[in-house]
């Protein structure tokens, strides 16, 4: 499944680690990673550091995972991405309660409630051919804790955000995370949960198609690399 897969470190060392290992085999048995991008939570709001296209083409911008993880980091970076977070389940352990918070208030609101002040997160757009044997890889490596969700379903997330921004600017002037009480947060991750319960098969099916062109891509660049022994393409 072609998912968005959310990974927090503790510290930036195993953060480099899983970066390494991302680099020299993008695209292994267990799965096929097209780009990633360090996140960080820096005096309450989240920030993009540095960003990795793993097809080897830095300057192309006309794949679909550019604008998908570029659009998701523009939306938590910006108000509504400030209103998202306050999520106040129980806390499990940390895989865990982040898969909770993934299943009720969706990808977005999982990085707005996982990712601490000062810490350090990966965001990356992966193929996932063995769920279990990747996680275990990542925890091995040194990662806190790592849970995904289809990319069309978070595609879908982003979009209903950015419509949702635009309406409550209109109505609210930009409520910032300062100045917008309870209520108003809760409604509006009430509101985007409502809307990604509808669902958009459409919509949906327009991603996962763009997608597998895009993952056509990074394999054919990885057998290109392969073939002229310039780098691996499986472990």
């Amino acid at each position: 499944m072609d998912n968005i897969v959310f990974i927090t470190f503790k510290q930036e060392q195993p953060l480099e680690a899983v970066l390494g290992r991302f680099r020299e085999h993008p695209v292994t048995d267990e799965y096929s990673v097209l780009q990633a991008v360090i996140l960080r939570k820096l005096s309450g709001k989240i920030v993009s550091e540095r960003e990795f296209r793993f097809a080897g083409d830095e300057d192309d911008t006309h794949h679909l995972t550019n604008d998908l993880i570029d659009s998701i980091v523009s939306v938590m970076s910006g108000p509504v991405g400030s209103l998202i977070g306050g999520y106040t389940g129980p806390l499990l352990d940390a895989e865990l309660n982040a898969n909770r918070i993934v299943e009720e208030s969706g990808m977005l609101g999982a990085i707005a409630a996982k990712l601490n002040e000062n810490e350090w997160a990966l965001l990356a757009l992966v193929r996932e051919y063995n769920e279990i044997s990747l996680s275990s890889r990542l925890n091995a490596l040194g990662a806190s804790a790592a849970v995904r969700k289809d990319a069309a379903l978070v595609a879908y997330e982003v979009m209903n955000a950015r419509e949702i921004g635009s309406e409550w600017q209109e109505r609210f002037k930009e409520p910032d995370n300062g100045t917008a009480d309870d209520a108003l947060k809760e409604s509006l991750r009430s509101e985007l949960q409502e809307r990604a319960n509808r669902g958009s098969f459409e919509q949906e099916q327009s991603v996962r198609d763009r997608l597998r062109g895009d993952f056509d891509y990074l394999h054919g660049k990885a057998a290109m690399r392969s073939n002229t022994g310039a780098s691996p393409s499986s472990d």
